[in-house]
């Protein structure tokens, strides 16, 4: 990652900038003001208690709030020069006020909240909305369509923002930090019609009602992100389970899966897929629980009886992750990621394009850190004879094109060789 990027800066600066300009080009006259301030000023205060309690994006300094519903209702009952107005102001947090907050990144966040707001009021009444007179049969399309030209021009900006902070493409920036806000966006928009509705027909006190689902969608967002970090969580806790009964293998599974995560990025894999391979390079080796200690614990090689009874974790620890919704989908990839290209592996002696591309790619990357680590049995060798060893074995032992991809990764990581080698925190 690279925190003093310029260029994101800039972005950010610009961002700002334009939301600053927009915002003196539509600022609300005082007609307007008079005659919508109760209102307004109202749902400011609604969005203010909302933002409050911000959702934190899991292994980000993202953060998300369910505030929008609001926001959208404000441009519709009071008009898009103040819900513009609204969405600056009312938006501020703690941290933002305390200098918590970098300058340019409060300023981004006004300028992308102007620019979304902004969309939403010039989809909504280019449509044909009218300031405070909704009627459903008529509007309501035009309200969706307005929440949605919102999430386009919002999710583009913040996702551009991190592609820049990250080194990333804007596509990549979007899956990682926004994709899993995206259900979320989607669900509130009709708590944003509902608001308006509410007001029209029962006045303001009855808008405060939605505090409870609108806590309920965030409460819905926050259990979303903790499950997210459960997985974490248990593979890191699983792999050091493994490594607890086998001292000489420590860190073996964490370099697995940063070697894997690095090389599924090199080989332009989906980001899912990417993160996938974070969680089964951790869990590679997780059938390794089921195996005696005297083989696991023992010093020196093993026998031809010992070497079969440990190439059995393979298929063990596919069976123990085959029935989780979200890691068993890696299933096949721990129970084939000692197969090798040309079918002389196991446990079923599957060849070349038959082993799936997940298990080539954690079977590369778990030999790569199996030869450059101390093992009981053999020293560990370097990097550079390593990488000849790697090229030796393309073909052979390994999918050539895993080996080019791991030569780039390995190229790119032995700049870092004069002092310790470090990964991104969360490198999918």
């Amino acid at each position: 990652m690279k925190p003093d990027n310029p260029a994101e800066k800039v972005f950010t600066y610009v961002v700002g900038a334009v939301g600053v300009a927009f915002l003196v080009l539509h600022f609300p006259s005082v007609e307007l003001l008079k005659r919508f301030w109760p209102q307004a000023l109202f749902l400011a205060g609604l969005v203010g208690i909302v933002e409050a309690f911000p959702v934190q994006a899991s292994g980000s300094r993202l953060s998300t709030s369910v505030g929008v519903p609001l926001l959208h209702a404000c441009v519709v009952l009071c008009g898009r020069e103040i819900g513009m107005l609204v969405a600056a102001l009312a938006t501020f947090r703690k941290k933002d006020l305390s200098g918590q907050t970098p300058w340019n990144v409060v300023l981004f966040n006004r300028g992308m909240l102007v620019l979304s707001n902004y969309a939403f009021g010039l989809t909504y009444y280019g449509l044909g909305g009218t300031a405070g007179a909704f009627a459903c049969t008529r509007d309501m399309a035009f309200f969706a369509l307005g929440a949605l030209a919102d999430v386009v021009v919002n999710g583009y900006l913040v996702s551009q923002v991190i592609a820049l902070y990250e080194g990333s493409s804007l596509m990549s920036a979007w899956r990682k930090n926004l994709r899993w806000t995206l259900p979320s966006k989607i669900a509130v928009i009709p708590l944003g019609i509902l608001v308006v509705v509410l007001y029209q027909s029962y006045g303001l006190l009855s808008v405060a009602m939605l505090l409870l689902p609108l806590a309920l969608a965030r409460y819905s967002l926050d259990r979303f992100r903790l499950l997210r970090e459960v997985y974490a969580e248990l593979g890191a806790t699983l792999s050091q389970a493994i490594e607890h009964r086998d001292g000489y293998t420590h860190g073996h599974s964490l370099r697995v899966s940063q070697y894997a995560v690095l090389l599924g990025k090199e080989m332009g894999l989906p980001d899912d897929e990417v993160e996938l391979l974070h969680y089964a390079g951790l869990l590679h080796d997780i059938g390794k629980i089921g195996i005696r200690d005297s083989i696991m614990k023992k010093d020196g090689r093993y026998t031809v009886d010992e070497y079969e009874e440990m190439k059995g974790h393979a298929a063990m620890g596919a069976e123990m992750v085959r029935g989780m919704k979200f890691l068993g989908k890696a299933e096949k990839w721990i129970r084939h990621h000692h197969e090798r290209w040309d079918g002389t592996g196991y446990p079923q002696g599957l060849k070349g394009q038959d082993i799936p591309l997940g298990a080539r790619i954690i079977a590369c990357a778990d030999s790569f850190d199996a030869m450059t680590s101390d093992r009981p049995y053999k020293d560990a060798i370097t990097w550079e004879e390593a990488r000849r060893e790697l090229l030796d074995k393309s073909g052979a032992q390994f999918d050539p094109e895993v080996v080019k991809a791991m030569l780039k990764v390995i190229d790119k990581l032995s700049s870092q060789k004069d002092k310790p080698v470090k990964f991104p925190g969360r490198v999918w």
